[in-house]
């Protein structure tokens, strides 16, 4: 790793990284900071909630008690907005860290510089997973204080530290989706748009799949499906399987973006 690059890295990306994390802090911060008015209105929610189509509620994970309890309100918003705004931030820095040089035409002044390729791809690459963690953790932080506050003794922390570890493996994914993307598409391509697609369009599989047992099977090409939130489910736990099964494919995806960064024909 090269101090050099790291701190220069750090500093062109911290801007987004502070406005990503104010916008999933804030989010946070208002879900939680309202269940103790919704939890008097739980079971009128809970009501209201029974009569839109079960496939709706399936795919927004909402059941009878979700609003009874502050994990079970926490996680509707969890699940489906924090999750989703942290995979296309990560996922988007993922896509461009490398690939900017290029787009922004400072790749043959990196170079030039004594750096390995080699180098220079493990210190982006420990920019890109300070950024993604950074966030994560700073949601995380947030969301403990206030779930400490407004739960009380009720919290079950075993089912909040499994939520946030699935949470951060889908983060994980689309970070090194993003990076792989990088290396086989046209550097000077917008990722943006390509990113926000495929996080939203894995949640809404996973969603669809939900809806009906008959086209349940479309959940499978889903990472959403492996690492679900059904908090309210007694038997929810911590998927060490799939957990497992996703580093690997991270890991996958690492080495196949390094040793095609190490053979790319960068252009300057």
């Amino acid at each position: 790793m090269n101090r050099n690059l790291f701190s220069k890295e750090f500093k062109r990306n911290k801007k987004t990284l502070i406005i990503w994390s104010f916008i999933v802090i804030i989010l946070t911060v208002l879900v939680l900071s309202i269940f103790p008015y919704m939890k008097d209105m739980g079971d009128d929610m809970a009501v209201m909630m029974s009569k839109l189509p079960e496939g709706m509620t399936k795919s927004m994970g909402i059941n009878m008690d979700t609003f009874n309890t502050i994990l079970g309100m926490y996680n509707t918003y969890y699940g489906v907005y924090i999750i989703v705004l942290l995979s296309i931030y990560a996922s988007t820095t993922g896509a461009t860290i490398l690939s900017k040089e290029e787009k922004e035409k400072t790749a043959e002044f990196l170079l030039t510089k004594p750096l390995s390729r080699k180098n220079i791809f493990n210190t982006k690459l420990l920019v890109l997973f300070t950024l993604s963690v950074s966030a994560f953790l700073l949601q995380t932080l947030t969301a403990v204080i206030f779930v400490f506050v407004f739960g009380g003794e009720e919290v079950q922390w075993s089912v909040f530290t499994t939520m946030h570890t699935h949470g951060l493996m889908l983060i994980l994914f689309f970070t090194c989706l993003g990076l792989f993307l990088s290396m086989v598409l046209k550097s000077k391509m917008n990722f943006m748009g390509m990113t926000v697609g495929l996080v939203f369009g894995s949640y809404f599989l996973n969603a669809i799949a939900k809806t009906s047992d008959t086209i349940s099977w479309i959940g499978y090409f889903s990472p959403f499906h492996y690492l679900d939130f059904s908090v309210s489910d007694p038997s929810y736990s911590l998927n060490f399987a799939s957990v497992v099964v996703i580093l690997f494919i991270c890991i996958l995806l690492l080495v196949t973006s390094y040793k095609m960064y190490a053979k790319k024909d960068i252009s300057a």
